[in-house]
């Protein structure tokens, strides 16, 4: 997830006129495909019936916007491309207002996301779209980079609980840093949660404890970072491909 605040650009100054019968089409074939990816992965399910990050949602509605009309063209623009990828718009208060992509090849912006950033967020949504049709390629590639995937169930399920869910990594939610250091990323507060606000811990696989700052041979490997690219390899290499 790309988790910059949007701005308030509207994109009817662009729109191409449908008819109202036209729009609910649209509109409908956009929402039909937010609940099949639901039906493939679960994660709206999930997040609903997990605790902590229902109520860190409490303010967001995971539906498809009611215009299109940016999809439809960059659905036009990808057409053909290698990635497959499929657009939809959502509502701004989808996943908090932050871009993210869907299975099997969706990639949700959410209304009023500003052109100027478009081009960027694309790019790092297409490496969320690659990280999901090539899940092995991806393994064998961050395995030489020192990462490998842990198992949800050799973590304290007590942190797994409090872990803010992810779109783009739902399906491979845990990697070990050189097999021992897992990222977390956890609500910063458990009564009050906000989607944005999460701080990445760091559980230690060996000595059984959560840290509060990353690995030194982390941090000399990638440098300092903030959370959103910390929090998972995936998102990592979507922030920073010079690492791919």
């Amino acid at each position: 997830m790309d988790p910059s605040s949007y701005a308030r650009v509207h994109p009817s100054a662009t729109t191409t006129a449908h008819t109202h019968a036209q729009t609910q089409s649209i509109l409908a074939k956009a929402q039909a495909i937010l609940i099949n990816a639901n039906n493939i992965d679960g994660y709206v399910t999930a997040c609903q019936v997990s605790p902590i990050n229902a109520a860190a949602r409490r303010l967001c509605e995971y539906i498809a916007w009611n215009d299109q009309t940016v999809a439809e063209k960059l659905n036009e623009r990808y057409a053909n491309s290698e990635s497959g990828a499929h657009f939809i718009i959502t509502g701004p208060s989808t996943e908090g207002g932050m871009p993210h992509t869907r299975p099997p090849n969706v990639i949700c912006l959410p209304a009023y996301w500003p052109q100027e950033r478009l081009q960027e967020t694309i790019r790092h949504e297409l490496i969320h779209i690659n990280q999901r049709k090539d899940p092995k390629g991806w393994k064998e590639r961050l395995a030489t980079n020192g990462w490998i995937p842990v198992d949800i169930g050799a973590l304290p399920p007590r942190w797994v609980a409090r872990c803010r869910l992810n779109p783009d990594t739902f399906h491979a939610p845990f990697w070990a840093w050189q097999g021992r250091h897992v990222p977390m990323p956890l609500f910063e507060r458990e009564d009050k949660p906000k989607l944005r606000d999460i701080s990445v811990r760091w559980w230690d696989m060996e000595e059984e404890r959560l840290n509060n700052q990353p690995p030194t041979s982390f941090t000399q490997t990638y440098g300092p970072l903030d959370a959103s690219s910390a929090e998972h390899p995936y998102e990592l290499h979507a922030y920073h491909p010079s690492h791919n």
